[in-house]
């Protein structure tokens, strides 16, 4: 798998990524994904030749944190928000913030 040594913290702005599995593609060209903790098929552009049963990963900002449910809203670069378990992370590039002047 993809994971990296995970800070304890994730912070809104975080850059992370979801290894996701495909379920079937459509009739439309696009991808029904499956992704852990998140309990709905997913619908996103596959790349070239995939097929039901390859990975893909998904990337996208931290938008919010839910710390009582131990859940993170994702923005996916692709288009959508999900919210998904934090385990489900599985790479993460903190958001670095502009020092002030």
């Amino acid at each position: 798998m993809l994971h990296l040594n995970m800070p304890g913290e994730f912070e809104v702005g975080d850059e992370v990524a979801l290894a996701g599995t495909v379920i079937t593609i459509l009739p439309s060209g696009r991808a029904r994904v499956s992704i852990p903790s998140y309990d709905h098929p997913y619908t996103l552009e596959p790349p070239p030749k995939a097929r039901a049963g390859d990975r893909v990963v998904l990337v996208g900002d931290v938008t919010r944190i839910d710390r009582g449910a131990d859940k993170l809203t994702v923005r996916i670069d692709c288009g959508g928000v999900i919210t998904v378990d934090r385990s489900a992370i599985t790479r993460l590039r903190k958001h670095r913030r502009a020092s002030a002047g």
